[in-house]
């Protein structure tokens, strides 16, 4: 490959990790939450207890996020993300098969391993990797991948589920992720554009060490309290956003609206994040993490203190747009603000571990609201708690820049 702009492979790295993130993060995360209704009712299990499947994936995911950024230093990416995203969507088919909370457990074993180096780590080191200028940006197009997969995968789930059934739902959109993730995995991705001839956002090499791969390691990184910042930042995150996003359709249900308009507030939410990603990573490159995340993080409370209110249709639209755009700092700021932290040398296995807190989050967001579902009959102490974790999210990462800016971090 020449270093032509006009043939620069990284808008096709951007793509690959688009359609990775719009179809394995889409379905098999942002998605889930039309299945547990039908499949609590059908199988007779507590909400609790099965949304606990989705904590088994994630503390999975927690162990091997580590593993992965170390393949990713060792192997080509393409055989590390082929194997995952293979684990992954067969995974999800296997759901289908279950009829005990044994049988959902053990799959969801498998189904960590593969998520574990389908999207989020080998998708941000990549990006990372192939964009400079447009670093932002770039990662605000993937990860808006999610919303855009929310958006088309619940309506189409809860359609799929009521004319075909949850386990053939479990069936077909498995097999969408087989013959969608694994090639790409296999003929789009790219580790970084040095390999190829290329320099990051195609600009003409203009010295042999110009762009050589600097930064921390992990023992560096942890002895400073900026990357505790961004660990205690992402974990919060991940804890609410899981934590309201899985029950946000049972919730909704149990106020009185009917599973189709729970469904459609769902996918609105998640196509906000599409609008607010883009414009949170436009306004990244252009007016710098701190501002951007200061006021994303705003709305993000705003949203969530909506959720109260829900029981009107008006304000249940209005948590749709207000919560999902802001929600964007949840995917797109953690993995720009870990290279602004640590550099880019060993950035795969530190945002592993940075993704083992974001995972450890995540699974215990989704149980915690189903255990005070079934403990009070209600969701108001979880969003309580939602609350108070986003302020202080936002709080821990002001810090985290505050102290990156006081040492100089590296310039990326």
């Amino acid at each position: 490959m020449q270093s032509d702009s006009k043939k620069f492979y990284g808008w096709w790295v951007v793509l690959g990790g688009f359609l990775l993130c719009f179809l394995g993060i889409g379905i098999a995360i942002n998605a889930l939450g039309v299945f547990f209704k039908p499949v609590v009712s059908s199988l007779g299990f507590g909400r609790g207890e099965f949304s606990f499947y989705f904590t088994i994936a994630a503390l999975v995911m927690t162990f091997f996020a580590p593993v992965v950024g170390k393949l990713l230093e060792r192997f080509d990416i393409r055989l590390v993300m082929g194997v995952s995203t293979t684990l992954m969507a067969g995974s999800f088919m296997l759901y289908s098969q279950c009829n005990t909370l044994t049988g959902f457990y053990l799959v969801s074993v498998l189904g960590g391993i593969g998520h574990a180096g389908s999207h989020i780590i080998p998708v941000s080191m990549a990006v990372n990797n192939w964009f400079e200028e447009k670093r932002g940006l770039a990662m605000g197009i993937v990860f808006s991948g999610t919303g855009l997969g929310g958006l088309l995968f619940n309506p189409l789930g809860n359609w799929l589920i009521i004319s075909y059934g949850w386990r053939n739902a479990y069936l077909i959109l498995g097999a969408l992720m087989a013959i969608t993730c694994v090639p790409v995995s296999i003929f789009i991705m790219r580790h970084s554009p040095q390999a190829y001839g290329q320099q990051p956002d195609g600009k003409e090499p203009s010295g042999q060490e110009e762009h050589t791969a600097v930064g921390l390691n992990l023992a560096e990184s942890m002895k400073y309290g900026s990357f505790w910042l961004i660990v205690l930042m992402v974990f919060l995150l991940n804890t609410l956003n899981m934590g309201i996003q899985q029950h946000l359709i049972p919730y909704l249900t149990d106020l009185g609206h009917s599973s189709t308009f729970a469904a459609n507030i769902m996918a609105l939410y998640l196509g906000m994040t599409v609008v607010g990603k883009l414009f949170l990573g436009h306004t990244s490159d252009k007016k710098g993490l701190r501002v951007s995340f200061g006021w994303f993080m705003v709305l993000l409370t705003i949203g969530i203190a909506t959720l109260y209110g829900s029981v009107f249709i008006w304000l249940a639209v209005l948590f749709g747009v207000i919560y999902g755009a802001a929600n964007a700092v949840q995917t797109v700021i953690p993995p720009l603000m870990t290279a602004r932290c640590v550099g880019l040398k060993h950035y795969g296995m530190i945002y592993g571990v940075v993704s083992i807190f974001a995972t450890l989050g995540a699974g215990i967001g989704v149980p915690l609201s189903g255990y005070i579902y079934d403990w009070t009959g209600s969701y108001n102490l979880a969003f309580l708690i939602f609350l108070i974790s986003s302020v202080i999210a936002a709080l821990a990462g002001m810090r985290a820049m505050t102290l990156v800016d006081k040492r100089q971090s590296l310039k990326l």
